[in-house]
């Protein structure tokens, strides 16, 4: 957990940099922003939030309650 000086991840960013279609494409959810990409790769973005989402869930955390390195460390260990 976090000290009160420590840095918490409080939202998600995607980015997808593949499209050529000239479509922007802009999801936003309570805890992350999927920004731009092809549709396939936008959609990847989402659901590959949701899964850490769902994974945090599980184990009774949110973002908030981990720094950037603990989350690091969440993601590898979890995905």
């Amino acid at each position: 957990m976090p000290h009160a000086n420590q840095k918490k991840i409080i939202r998600l960013l995607g980015v997808g940099f593949d499209s050529d279609d000239g479509h922007v494409r802009i999801t936003r959810g309570e805890t992350y922003d999927v920004l731009m990409g092809s549709d396939e790769s936008h959609e990847y973005i989402q659901k590959l939030i949701q899964k850490i989402e769902d994974a945090l869930a599980a184990q009774q955390l949110s973002l908030d309650d981990l720094t950037p390195e603990e989350f690091a460390e969440f993601v590898k260990n979890n995905m």
